[in-house]
């Protein structure tokens, strides 16, 4: 059986950008009362998929610094 093909993770700056356009949306004024509830939910979608993103570089970093840390004590 064929493995499924994971969706490809978004970009950190992508995600920002979408956040920051959310925001500059809803801050016109331009949007009704809805389309701003609706536009800050899907805000704080990206908002968690972006904190993922950079909890899973901070683990990176982390590995990167315990492993250097080993190599120079050997």
């Amino acid at each position: 059986m064929p493995k499924k093909a994971q969706p490809e993770q978004p970009r950190y700056e992508d995600l920002v950008s979408q956040i920051e356009d959310l925001v500059d949306n809803i801050e016109s004024g331009e949007l009704g009362l809805e389309d701003s509830i609706k536009g800050y939910e899907q805000g704080t979608k990206l908002i968690k998929q972006a904190r993922a993103i950079l909890d899973q570089a901070q683990q990176r970093v982390e590995a990167i610094d315990l492993n250097e840390s080993k190599e120079s004590s050997d």
